[in-house]
């Protein structure tokens, strides 16, 4: 029985952690191409399934959006200014409703701030498959190469993001919850 019950809780917490994760990321993909002036983009077509699969399961993921772009620089910093955007309206979303601890509204809101937060924490990082790696490696993206080493990096950090024990409250987003008294 103690099973079904983790069972349960487990896939409780993904109906909260996979629209969150979708609304990030695919609204972030479609951002930067607006902001890039991509009319051929298709959110479905490049999007990140390891990026989704690691911020779904872990609330800290890559961005995702190391391929080839016209300017890597500026895709990367619309793409950090979007989850800037993203996380000043969740945060004047709690602050307008005060939503009540243990609701459904509260926690979407906690997962969502917590999510957003890590992905524009995690995504300073210069190292490949980070978004920041994108500025420095430009001139390898074109590489057949470059991609599978990228995809190999990133299912790697998705295992080592599966692990607790390096997380501390600022990388995750929780001291954010626990300000705005959701979590």
């Amino acid at each position: 029985m103690e099973f079904v019950s983790h069972l349960t809780t487990a896939s409780g917490d993904l109906l909260l952690t996979i629209p969150s994760a979708l609304i990030i990321l695919m609204s972030r993909e479609w951002f930067c191409a607006r902001m890039a002036g991509d009319k051929e983009f298709r959110a479905t077509t490049e999007f990140s399934l390891i990026s989704f699969a690691s911020l779904s399961l872990t609330g800290i993921a890559p961005g995702g959006l190391i391929r080839e772009s016209i300017v890597p620089l500026l895709r990367f910093l619309h793409s950090q200014l979007w989850l800037l955007i993203l996380l000043a309206m969740g945060i004047i979303y709690v602050l307008l409703k005060s939503p009540e601890m243990n609701s459904f509204s509260a926690r979407f809101s906690a997962v969502f701030l917590q999510q957003t937060w890590a992905l524009f924490i995690i995504n300073f990082i210069p190292l490949p498959p980070f978004d920041a790696a994108t500025t420095y490696f430009a001139p390898y993206m074109q590489w057949r190469f470059f991609s599978i080493f990228i995809d190999t990096l990133a299912i790697l950090a998705l295992v080592i993001f599966l692990y607790d024990f390096w997380r501390i409250d600022f990388l995750t987003g929780a001291f954010l919850t626990r300000w705005l008294g959701i979590a």
